[in-house]
């Protein structure tokens, strides 16, 4: 039994498991933030990238607008990646915004074609369903790839990062947090059938005085395409922080569903 084999089934295994989350899951708004999505082919240079766009309207006793839409761009040279990604969910009832949500992210991979590489990257994020009025963090660490194959690629990142959070649910005072944190992630992509393709990303932040009450998220992304330029995505992030800084829940998630254009 080959490794490829073996590898194609723990990744279907993986997608069923997921699959029977998101049946059995209710909506909340958590913070969606896959920095892996744009990862291109290393052997190609230039730009590319990906849009995806979702609106809704509703008309019952108040009329209510729901919008949501991200973008993924990346420019790669010979050497180094370059990549911007942005997120913007938006709730509006009768003209007022009761929910919205987004962040923009700056990442760049040095010297990509070596196994081990360094990367930097900045972020700003707010979640006001959460009450994260504001996040904003820098860092930097080192990215180790341990798979490379035509149909399934796999990456380790560690590093460090500083962060600068400002939470407070409506009425509340606003409480602020500096710390200091790692930040790992470990994820695996590959291509299930010609048409499908699936991702999948775990991250485990905490500080370092504190390695056991970390922040930790699961993310996957199943993309079945459509045509060249269009494909129909499906996401699912779970989150859990074992030591949130207001009175929320330790536990969120979010499934979200929509097109996505490629360019």
């Amino acid at each position: 039994m080959s490794k490829d084999y073996l590898l194609m089934h723990s990744l279907r295994l993986l997608l069923i498991g997921a699959v029977a989350v998101l049946i059995t899951s209710q909506e909340l708004n958590a913070q969606l933030l896959n920095v892996e999505r744009i990862r291109m082919d290393p052997d190609t240079t230039g730009w590319a990238g990906d849009i995806g766009f979702n609106l809704s309207l509703n008309r019952l006793s108040d009329q209510v607008v729901r919008m949501s839409t991200d973008s993924n761009l990346s420019y790669q040279s010979e050497q180094h990646t370059w990549m911007l990604l942005s997120d913007l969910n938006l709730v509006n009832v009768d003209g007022r915004s009761l929910v919205s949500n987004g962040y923009v992210h700056l990442r760049s991979r040095l010297f990509r074609n070596r196994k081990v590489s360094p990367e930097l990257f900045l972020q700003y994020q707010q979640n006001a369903n959460l009450g994260l009025n504001q996040r904003a963090l820098a860092g930097s660490g080192l990215r180790y790839s341990f798979l490379n194959r035509s149909r399934i690629n796999g990456s380790v990142f560690s590093g460090l990062m500083a962060e600068h959070e400002e939470w407070a649910l409506r009425g509340d005072e606003a409480v602020t947090r500096n710390f200091i944190k790692s930040t790992t992630n470990i994820s695996l992509s590959g291509e299930i059938s010609p048409e499908t393709n699936l991702q999948l990303i775990g991250y485990y932040q905490t500080r370092p005085d504190r390695p056991f009450e970390p922040r930790v998220t699961l993310e996957s992304e199943l993309l079945f395409r459509i045509s060249r330029l269009l494909s129909f995505s499906v996401t699912f992030s779970m989150t859990y922080d074992a030591d949130p800084v207001i009175e929320i829940r330790k536990l969120t998630y979010t499934l979200e569903n929509g097109l996505v254009i490629h360019f």
